[in-house]
């Protein structure tokens, strides 16, 4: 009986240490627009999909105090964590491009190109990706956008958890050193 724990504990502690991959696709044309998350762990046995731009209401909240400015940097700390903790596997990054001047084609295809260098090259000095291909095709005599961007990151579920545990501590409740609403005498040793 304690082999098969002691194999429970170790298949747990395992899937910890497994990585959990996201991909995120955006496509673009002049029909429509798609941007879609999908995130499988271990092996792609359990996948979620999330479509962060789905047609639901939004409320619009524009109040901005200390609390939620505290909390926002408190997110760009999460952020950064996450940042620093994930490896990316691969960027696919194609544009269609096109006008009916040739000219003007000509002069946008340069500026992208520069652009999508200037972004990957400031990606590769904070992180290393394996497989890149970033790809720019003028069309002449024609006006047409086409943008397909393809993304696959993977972040160990020990990190995930990790963040979700101080995210949890954002929303914990009340102030850091405030006492209680009913104080005693003796609460903090006869102050």
């Amino acid at each position: 009986m304690k082999y098969v724990l002691i194999l429970i504990f170790v298949f747990f502690f395992s899937l910890l240490f497994l990585p959990v991959k996201i991909e995120i696709k955006y496509i673009y044309n002049y029909e429509s627009s798609k941007f879609n998350i999908f995130t499988s762990y271990p092996f792609g046995l359990f996948k979620f999909n999330l479509y962060p731009f789905s047609k639901s209401k939004k409320t619009d909240n524009t109040k901005v105090n200390i609390r939620t400015i505290i909390k926002d940097l408190q997110y760009r700390e999460l952020i950064n964590y996450i940042w620093q903790k994930s490896v990316l596997k691969e960027i696919n990054w194609n544009t269609k491009i096109g006008f009916t001047d040739a000219f003007l084609t000509s002069i946008i295809y340069g500026v992208l190109w520069s652009l999508k260098s200037i972004v990957v090259s400031f990606i590769l000095t904070m992180k290393e990706i394996n497989c890149i291909d970033i790809n720019v095709a003028p069309i002449f005599n024609e006006n047409q956008l086409e943008i397909s961007f393809d993304c696959i990151i993977k972040i160990r579920m020990v990190y995930i958890i990790t963040v979700w545990i101080k995210f949890l501590k954002l929303y914990k409740g009340g102030e850091g050193n405030v006492g209680t609403s009913n104080r005693r005498v003796n609460e903090n040793y006869n102050e």
